[in-house]
């Protein structure tokens, strides 16, 4: 593989092509991981509206109607339901992995099963999540990618 990086004063935006034969799975995540750091959420901390960048977001939760985002030092409110930030994540890193839960492969540390089909996520910062049955064939699609 060969990479070329252009550094010039003179660009007003960031340009990325990608050329290529084959567009194999290991390209496809490169891809995921390139698309999260374009795209950020907005959330709540207090009065304060934050623009929150998907790299830091570990995951999101939904409690009692509410939307929260998970970062390694805060938790924001989102506006937006689970269902919407889903479709909205579908191309990034993030997969749904419960009813209520939707977790960051790239800050994914380890996996643990258990013998009820269920597997326990270990994120970076220590947080365990659980991938419930229902989402298990699709998470382990999407890990298998990695």
């Amino acid at each position: 593989m060969k990479l070329t990086v252009n550094e010039c004063l003179d660009n007003k935006e960031t340009e990325i092509v990608i050329n290529c034969s084959v567009m194999d799975q290991r390209l496809k995540q490169l891809i995921r991981y390139i698309r999260q750091y374009t795209f950020s959420l907005e959330g709540m901390l207090g009065d304060a509206r934050h623009i929150v960048p998907l790299e830091e977001i570990y995951y999101i939760e939904s409690v009692d109607g509410r939307t929260f985002l998970y970062c390694d030092q805060n938790v924001y409110e989102s506006g937006e339901t689970l269902a919407f930030l889903e479709k909205q994540l579908e191309s990034s890193t993030f997969v749904r992995v419960s009813k209520n839960c939707i977790l960051n492969l790239s800050l994914l540390e380890s996996l643990r099963s258990f013998l009820n089909h269920r597997i326990e996520a270990t994120m970076k910062n220590g947080e365990r999540l659980m991938v419930t049955r229902n989402y298990l064939e699709q998470f382990k699609m999407r890990v298998g990618e990695l």
